[in-house]
C-alpha cells in the first residue's frame, strides 16, 4: 500500500477522533472512535486474522474487505520458531520436553523462589473500559478463557465451577453464584499429579460422577497463540489431583502426512477442543481434536502445526480412555506448506463440539461439529446404519482455502418433550456495521433451527442443502432475524458459541465478536446496540436482545460491559437466565434470574430515541435489541492469575514499577506504592505489545499496540502510568513515520528506551528507527496527536505525529547479502549500558548487526553484520548485552536444531558473542550444553554474578559462570510458556512475562 493511500485512510481516522463530543479536557474519546481506528487500519492494510498481510487481497476481494486481526486478535505467530523447516516435528517436541524435564530435576541455581506478582485480575476504570466496550462503569479483566464446567449439583451457596484458561491452566471456585467468587488454581499440583501444560481447551464433568472431571489440553480457537496440548487428563477427586488418560497420546491415529499409517499420537501436537462422556456408560468417551500451534516470544514466535501429527477429528474410547480409535475423520484436511510463512494450514476437519443424546431408547446418539464441514450424527435408530451421517452442511463445504480459515459450525441440543430441537450457528465472514447489501460479503454467519431432529439425516440435508432446517437469520434490517445475521462478523472461526439451557428449549444464547460499528454514530457507524457480543432469545431464536452491557450506568444506561470475543457459554442448573460467559477478558456472569442470585432484566429501549439514529430501521433494531438487557453483570475475574503477557518493562528508579502488554487486555501498570498482586490497572486498552520507561524522565513512557507492514502503532505518555484521568488521557500517537514508510514489521515491534540517554528510544522494522526527544514535543503531541481527548488528534497520520528517523541502511535487504533474507525484519534490539553508542540488532531469519555509533546523526550510523553461515538461520529471540562490555553479548535463537541439520544450516540455541569493533567480526561460542533441542524465547544476563537466564516453553533456566550445566533458575514458577525476561540490575530482580499466568519476579542476590 502506498503512503498516499495510507494517508488518505488515516486522514479519515484523524477526523474520527476530532468528531467526538463533548469537547472538554477531561472527556475521553468515545470507545468506537478508538476501536474504529483500529478496525479501519486493519482493514485498510489487508491484515489477516493471523496478523500477516495478505498480498493476494486486491480491490474488492472479500478476504481483504473484511479480514481482521481479531483484536490482536490472533497474535501473529510467523514461522520464526521452526524455521527453516516451517514446522515442529512431534518427535522433536518430545525431545525438548525430556530435556526440560531433565533440567527441572536438577537443583535450582537460586534458593529464593519465584514470586507471583499478579495481576490476579486487573482493574480497568470507567475511562479505560470505555475504550473498547460500551461500559461507563469500571470492571476487572483476566486472561482469555476457553471452557466452563458447572457441577450438576450446583445450587446457590454451593456451586462448583471449573474454568479453563487458554494459557493459565484449570481454576476452580466452590461458589460460582456468589457476588465475588473465590478461586484456586488446581492443575499446578506437584508432578506427577498435575497437568504439565497451562494451555487448556475443554473441560467436562462425568455426568454419572460429579467428582470426576476431564480436561483437554491445547486451545482450539484458531488464534496463532493457541498452544497445542499434551493430551487428555482426568481427576477423580474433584480436581485435587490429575492423571493422563493414556489413550489420548497413544500412537495409533492416522497421520496427517500419511493417512493410511496409523502410527501418530491421537492428540500430541493438537488441541482437544471437545469432550463428551456417555451418561449411560462412563467408560465410553469422545474427544474432538483441532489444529493448534506452538511457541512464541515477546515480539512474536512460532506459529506452526507439527507434521507427523494425527489427522484432526472425532475419536472414541470404550475403555475409559485406555485407547482411542477414529470415530469420524473428514477429508480433505489442510497440510503444511513449508514454503509459506505460517505453514498455510488452517482448521477444516477439526472437531470443535460434541453432544450426546438419549431419549426413549438404549441408544446414545452422537452429534459433532467440524470446522468447514458442518454437523454429523451417529444414530442407528434414525439412519439405519452406524455411520456418522451429515445432518447440517456448513457454508464452507469443506472447500479449504479461505473457507478453511473462516467457517465454523457450532450447535446446541435443546430437547423439547419427545422432540429434539437443535440450534446451529454457521459462518463466516462479515463487516460491522452491516445494514444494506453493499455492506454484505455473502459469507456472513447465519443461525438455524430444526424443531425435531429425530428424523433421518436425509430429511435434514436434502440435495446437498439444509432443506430440513429453518433459517432464522435475515439480512433485512429491522426484521427479527437481522439480530442473528452476521453475529460473529469476521471472527467466526475464533468465537461463535451457541447455548440453549437444559429444560428451556425456547431460550438460546449466541456469542461472537463485538459489533464495534454499532457503538456510536461516528465514521459511518450506527449506535443501534450495545455491541451484541452475546445475545439472548426467548422465542426459539426468532429474535434476540443484547446481553453485552448491564443497566448499572447513570440513569440505567450501559454500565458494566463484557469484554469482546466470546468463547464459551453455560448456565447454572435450573437457572436458564444465569449465564456464565468465557471470553478474551476472563469469566462473566449475567444475573438474569430475578429472585435468585440476580436482578433479572431491564428495558433500555427508551434510550434509543436519544442515540441519534438517522434511520428508522436502525431505531427499530435498537428498540428491539435493548428491550431486555441484563439488570446486572458480574465480573468473576478477581483472583484469576491468567493474563497473557507479551513482555514487561520496569522503572529502575523504583522497585516494582512495572508496565506490561497483554493479549487483548491492554497495557498494564503496577502501582509501586503498596505494591501487591491486586493493585495493577489497565492504563490503555487494546492489544498490548512492547513498552518502556524513559531513563531520564521516568514519567515519560511508551507502549505499542499490534503492528503490521505499514503500521507501527506507538504511543507516548508524558504523564506517567497512574490510575488517574490525566495519565489515562495522556497517550499521544507517535506512529506516523514508521507507518507511512510502509516498512515490514513484526506483529509486536521491538521497542526499547535507551539505557543511558534521556529521551532516546529505538524501534525496529526494516530499519532501526530512533527518536531523541521521546517522539516529539509534548505540547505539540498532546494538542494534535492525542488518541483520546476530543479535538486533539487532528494530525494523526498526516506525518506530523512522531519524529522517528531511520538509522543507516535497510537491514533486511540485499545491502548485506542475499542469505537469511526472505521475510526479514528486526525482532530484537539491545543497547549497551556501558556507553551511549553501541546497539545490537537481531532479525527474523538470524541476521545479527552491531552499530558502534548509534548516537550519531542518522546518515552516519553504520551497522556491521556479524553473523555468518556458521550461525543459525533462525529467529533471534533475544540479545543480552554485557553491562560492563559493549562488545560482549549473549544471543538466543528460537527453533530446532534437528531442522537446521536437515537443511544444512547451523545449529544452536544460545551463544556467547564477542565483537571485534575494529575488524567488525565476531566470535560466536555455543553454550547450549544440556539444554537439549528446545527453542529459547528470551534471555537476560546479570553481570554482577555472571549468571545467564533463558526462558522456554517450559521454564526459566540459568547457567552459572564457568558452568556447563543449565539448571532451573529457581522454584515455584508454573509450567507455562514465558515469552520474555527483564532484568532490573538496580533492584536485583528478574521478571518473567508469562503467557497465561501473569507476571513473576525472582530476587537475584
Amino acid at each position: 500500500m502506498s503512503a498516499v493511500t495510507l494517508m488518505s485512510a488515516a486522514a479519515a481516522m484523524a477526523f474520527v477522533a476530532a468528531k467526538t463530543s463533548p469537547p472538554t479536557s477531561d472527556a475521553k474519546i468515545s470507545m468506537s472512535a478508538f476501536r474504529a481506528r483500529q478496525e479501519a487500519l486493519e482493514t485498510s492494510l489487508g491484515a489477516t486474522r493471523s496478523g500477516e498481510p495478505d498480498p493476494s487481497a486486491k480491490g474488492a476481494d472479500v478476504s481483504k474487505k473484511i479480514s481482521k486481526i481479531h483484536n490482536g486478535r490472533a497474535q501473529q505467530r510467523y514461522d520464526d520458531q521452526a524455521y527453516p523447516m516451517e514446522f515442529i516435528d512431534s518427535a522433536q517436541q518430545i525431545i525438548a520436553a525430556k530435556a526440560a524435564s531433565s533440567i527441572a530435576s536438577l537443583t535450582p541455581l537460586l534458593t529464593g523462589p519465584w514470586t507471583a506478582l499478579g495481576p490476579s485480575g486487573v482493574a480497568a476504570d470507567a475511562l479505560v473500559a470505555s475504550e473498547s466496550t460500551p461500559a461507563s462503569v469500571g470492571t476487572i479483566y483476566s486472561g482469555r478463557t476457553t471452557a466452563i464446567a458447572i457441577s450438576p449439583t450446583c445450587v446457590a451457596g454451593n456451586c462448583v465451577l471449573f474454568l479453563a484458561a487458554a494459557g493459565g491452566g484449570v481454576w476452580k471456585t466452590p461458589n460460582a453464584l456468589a457476588a465475588t467468587p473465590t478461586w484456586s488454581q488446581v492443575s499446578d499440583v506437584a508432578t506427577p499429579n498435575g497437568i504439565p501444560s497451562n494451555a487448556i481447551g475443554s473441560i467436562v464433568f462425568d455426568p454419572s460422577n460429579a467428582n470426576t472431571i476431564y480436561v483437554g489440553t491445547g486451545e482450539p480457537n484458531g488464534s496463532a497463540d493457541s498452544e497445542a496440548g499434551v493430551g487428555l487428563f482426568k481427576s477423580t477427586d474433584g480436581g485435587s489431583t490429575w492423571s493422563l488418560v493414556a489413550g489420548s497420546t497413544a500412537n495409533n491415529a492416522p497421520c496427517q502426512s500419511s493417512p493410511a499409517s496409523f502410527t501418530c499420537s491421537v492428540s500430541t501436537g493438537r488441541s482437544i477442543g471437545a469432550i463428551a462422556v456417555d451418561p449411560a456408560d462412563p467408560t465410553h468417551i469422545f474427544i474432538g481434536t483441532d489444529v493448534a500451534r506452538h511457541g512464541s516470544s515477546s515480539v512474536n514466535g512460532g506459529r506452526f502445526t507439527p507434521p507427523g501429527s494425527a489427522l484432526v477429528g472425532l475419536y472414541e474410547s470404550h475403555d475409559s480412555g485406555g485407547s482411542f480409535a477414529v470415530a469420524k475423520v473428514l477429508n480433505p484436511q489442510d497440510t503444511v506448506n513449508p514454503a509459506s510463512p505460517n505453514g498455510g494450514d488452517f482448521f477444516r476437519g477439526g472437531c470443535s463440539h460434541i453432544e450426546l443424546y438419549r431419549h426413549g431408547s438404549a441408544e446414545t446418539q452422537v452429534y459433532a461439529s467440524f470446522f468447514d464441514f458442518g454437523i454429523f450424527r451417529r444414530s442407528n435408530t434414525l439412519d439405519s446404519n452406524s455411520n456418522f451421517n451429515q445432518i447440517f452442511k456448513s457454508q464452507g463445504g469443506g472447500a479449504g482455502g479461505l473457507n478453511s480459515q473462516i467457517f465454523r459450525t457450532e450447535f446446541s441440543l435443546a430437547p423439547n418433550g419427545n422432540n429434539l430441537r437443535v440450534y446451529v450457528g454457521d459462518g463466516g465472514l462479515g463487516n460491522t456495521p452491516a445494514s444494506v447489501p453493499a455492506d454484505f460479503t455473502g459469507l456472513e454467519a447465519q443461525f438455524y433451527r430444526v424443531d425435531n431432529a429425530n428424523v433421518s439425516a436425509g430429511t435434514l440435508v436434502t440435495g446437498g442443502t439444509n432443506g430440513g432446517w429453518h433459517t432464522l437469520s435475515s439480512s433485512t434490517n429491522a426484521t427479527p432475524g437481522f439480530a442473528s445475521f452476521n453475529y460473529c462478523t469476521g471472527q467466526c472461526s475464533y468465537d461463535m458459541p451457541v447455548w440453549s439451557p437444559p429444560d428451556s428449549p425456547d431460550i438460546v444464547y449466541i456469542g461472537g465478536a463485538s459489533q464495534y460499528g454499532e457503538l456510536d454514530n461516528i465514521n459511518g457507524d450506527t449506535h443501534r446496540s450495545n455491541g451484541r457480543d452475546v445475545q439472548r432469545s426467548q422465542d426459539a431464536g426468532a429474535s434476540f436482545t443484547d446481553m453485552t452491557a448491564d443497566a448499572t450506568g447513570t440513569g440505567n444506561t450501559p454500565g458494566v460491559a463484557l469484554h469482546p470475543d466470546q468463547h464459551a457459554l453455560a448456565t447454572a442448573p435450573g437457572m436458564p437466565n444465569t449465564l456464565f460467559i468465557a471470553n478474551d477478558g476472563g469469566l462473566w456472569r449475567v444475573n438474569g434470574d430475578a429472585g435468585g442470585v440476580g436482578n433479572g432484566f431491564f428495558d433500555m429501549s427508551g434510550q434509543c430515541a436519544s442515540r441519534g439514529l438517522a434511520s428508522a430501521n436502525d431505531l427499530l433494531d435498537c428498540q428491539a435489541w435493548l428491550s431486555k438487557v441484563p439488570a446486572t453483570i458480574t465480573s468473576m475475574n478477581v483472583g484469576l492469575e491468567t493474563l497473557q503477557y507479551q513482555s514487561l518493562s520496569v522503572n529502575k528508579n523504583a522497585a516494582n514499577d512495572i508496565i506490561g502488554g497483554t493479549q487483548d487486555n491492554g497495557t498494564h501498570a503496577s502501582n509501586p506504592t503498596g505494591f501487591n498482586p491486586n493493585n495493577w490497572f489497565v492504563t490503555v486498552f487494546g492489544d498490548g505489545g512492547q513498552s518502556g520507561v524513559n531513563v531520564g524522565q521516568p514519567e515519560t513512557r511508551m507502549h505499542t499496540f499490534f503492528n503490521a507492514p505499514g503500521l507501527t502503532q506507538i504511543e507516548v505518555n508524558f504523564r506517567g502510568t497512574h490510575p488517574t484521568t490525566p495519565s489515562e488521557l495522556g497517550w499521544s500517537w507517535i506512529g506516523d513515520p514508521g507507518s507511512l514508510s510502509g516498512e515490514n514489521a513484526s506483529f509486536y515491534i521491538p521497542l526499547i528506551a535507551d539505557t543511558n540517554v534521556d529521551g532516546t528510544w529505538f524501534f525496529g522494522a526494516q530499519h532501526v528507527w530512533r527518536t531523541q526527544d521521546n517522539g516529539g514535543n509534548q505540547t505539540f503531541l498532546e494538542a494534535n496527536c492525542n488518541e483520546f481527548v476530543p479535538g486533539h488528534g487532528n494530525l494523526i497520520f498526516t506525518g506530523a505525529c512522531g519524529d522517528w528517523i531511520p538509522l543507516g541502511k535497510d537491514l533486511s535487504g540485499t545491502n548485506f547479502g542475499k542469505d537469511k533474507a526472505p521475510g526479514q525484519y528486526i525482532v530484537a534490539i539491545s543497547r549497551a549500558p556501558s556507553d551511549n553508542s553501541t546497539l545490537w540488532v537481531g532479525l527474523r531469519r538470524g541476521r545479527v548487526f552491531v552499530a558502534s555509533n548509534a548516537d550519531k546523526p542518522s546518515g552516519s550510523v553504520t551497522f556491521y553484520r556479524i553473523d555468518t553461515s556458521a550461525q543459525p538461520t533462525r529467529f533471534v529471540s533475544g540479545i543480552a548485552v554485557d553491562p560492563m562490555d559493549p562488545n560482549h553479548a549473549f544471543i538466543s535463537y528460537s527453533g530446532y536444531n534437528a531442522y537446521a541439520t536437515a537443511t544444512g544450516t547451523a545449529t544452536g540455541h544460545v551463544f556467547e558473542v564477542r565483537y571485534n569493533s575494529s575488524g567488525h567480526t565476531a566470535t560466536f561460542t555455543n553454550i547450549d550444553h544440556n539444554l537439549g533441542d528446545e527453542p529459547i524465547t528470551g534471555i537476560a544476563y546479570d553481570s554482577k554474578t555472571g549468571n545467564l537466564f533463558v526462558s522456554t516453553d517450559f521454564a526459566v533456566n540459568a547457567l552459572a559462570p564457568s558452568s556447563s550445566t543449565w539448571v532451573p533458575a529457581s522454584t515455584r514458577l508454573p509450567p507455562v510458556a514465558t515469552y520474555g525476561l527483564t532484568f532490573d540490575s538496580v533492584n536485583r530482580l528478574l521478571y518473567a512475562a508469562t503467557h497465561g499466568r501473569s507476571a513473576y519476579s525472582l530476587s537475584v542476590p
